[in-house]
């Protein structure tokens, strides 16, 4: 049997994810830095790697950097994982913005156990990509085969689907990737300048826009 993960309070489980965050985008994590991406002071910050230390769940000592333990990263990676799926789900499911969807979810992600997540990671999965069971999804020639593929730019506004392929001719692919741009997003257009272009698309709760053209390098599936 899986041994049950330590439950934490609200305020040091943000911690967690705040120093994986961190350590993840800079290689080394601070007090200072902790205090400066929390808005708090550093004797709050002590208090709190004191804490955490205690529990086995960072490795502290003064004036050195802070890392998490082997159980304080898979504490903190559950954390990530429910405010990604939460997120996801206001943003391309509600149609919550992006900016208070990572509000809500962050509010969320402390109170739904793990048992609770998982089963409403495989409904949000259900709802958010239809193509997820397909055994042929993400496959080279999935997008050749699938018979309800079309090109995104063939629906209209309102209209929205999943992504199955995104041809290089789109231009600069890894930057239209950190926009949403990627197999298995859902995407809308949210709506066309008078003159049909450009066109505005929502993905992941944000918006951007693309011409037309552009449009012709991304296949979908309707939903």
């Amino acid at each position: 049997m899986a041994k049950e993960r330590q439950k934490l309070s609200e305020n040091l489980e943000d911690y967690l994810e705040v120093i994986q965050n961190i350590s993840s985008r800079e290689g080394t994590v601070r007090p200072s830095d902790i205090a400066r991406e929390m808005k708090v002071k550093r004797p709050s910050v002590t208090s709190a790697l004191n804490s955490l230390a205690a529990k086995g769940l960072v490795e502290y000592e003064k004036y050195k950097p802070v890392s998490l333990t082997k159980n304080g990263e898979e504490h903190a990676s559950s954390i990530s994982k429910k405010h990604a799926l939460l997120r996801e789900f206001f943003t391309d499911i509600l149609g919550v913005q992006a900016s208070e969807a990572d509000l809500v979810a962050c509010k969320m992600e402390h109170i739904m156990d793990d048992s609770i997540m998982s089963k409403f990671s495989k409904f949000v999965k259900g709802l958010t990509n239809p193509c997820a069971s397909c055994p042929s999804f993400g496959e080279k020639d999935c997008a050749r085969h699938c018979k309800h593929a079309v090109l995104l730019s063939s629906l209209k506004t309102g209209q929205a689907g999943i992504i199955l392929a995104v041809d290089k001719s789109l231009g600069d692919v890894a930057c239209f990737a950190g926009m949403g741009i990627v197999i298995g997003s859902r995407v809308e257009i949210a709506r066309v300048a008078p003159l049909g272009d450009p066109v505005v698309l929502k993905v992941r709760g944000a918006e951007i826009s693309l011409r037309k053209s552009q449009l012709k390098s991304i296949t979908v599936k309707p939903v």
